[in-house]
């Protein structure tokens, strides 16, 4: 009896730990997403209005030297533009998908945890109990997230890389630049939509019934993975 207490400690333990963590990568996320539009907005403007964007640019200065940013050629800034998007894009994309792995792994230890309980309606929070009578705008916000989101990103990279292709002037070398880093931010997109089989876990079993975690192994999987 003073064994299953123990494990169930452990367990609980290990849970609020990994509830911890997916908050910290949840608020990650939103941080990410908010920057993500801001440099995507710098970047549409640069592209549609590059005149008026050069226009507003002014003087910086640096260890002493005055920087006059309206004198960088237009195409360093797209340059520099499309490698925070992509680099924006493919760390948003990964926190995103490390908070959706998390929370299956949570809903494995509410499983447990009730099941040495001896409740099933307990200890559902983030689980069961949160998903039954699922809101409508809940559903909604999913959609546009994992859906509309990245598809209006994706439609607007393509637009944006023949308008530079197509109308604006540089070399080009400087284009195929910034188009390798508009396809990357496309592969990104694409591969953060793209899910596992169910057929392909690494241990062969079905989502649906994860593999028993001996107690004394948790201990060890409590450490928290800082990369997402």
């Amino acid at each position: 009896m003073a064994g299953d207490t123990d494990n169930l400690l452990l367990l609980h333990d290990h849970y609020k730990e990994t509830f911890a963590l997916i908050r910290e990568r949840e608020t990650q996320r939103d941080r990410l997403f908010l920057w993500l539009l801001v440099i995507f907005a710098l970047l549409v403007i640069e592209i549609q209005y590059p005149a008026n964007f050069n226009g507003v640019l002014g003087h910086v200065n640096v260890a002493g030297n005055n920087i006059d940013l309206q004198q960088l050629p237009l195409a360093r800034l797209l340059n520099v533009s499309w490698v925070f998007t992509a680099a924006f894009v493919l760390k948003y994309c990964q926190v995103a998908k490390a908070v959706e792995r998390q929370y299956t792994y949570l809903h494995m230890l509410e499983d447990r945890i009730s099941d040495s309980l001896g409740d099933a309606d307990l200890y559902r929070r983030e689980g069961r109990a949160y998903r039954e009578q699922y809101p409508h705008l809940l559903n909604w916000a999913w959609v546009y997230y994992t859906i509309l989101f990245p598809a209006a990103l994706a439609i607007a990279v393509i637009y944006l890389l023949v308008v530079e292709c197509v109308s604006l002037q540089g070399s080009v070398l400087s284009k195929a630049f910034d188009v390798v880093f508009g396809v990357s931010v496309l592969a990104s997109l694409g591969l953060y939509r793209i899910r596992r089989l169910p057929g392909t876990n690494t241990g062969g079993v079905p989502p649906s019934s994860p593999p028993k975690i001996p107690a004394k192994d948790v201990g060890a999987a409590a450490a928290p993975n800082k990369s997402p």
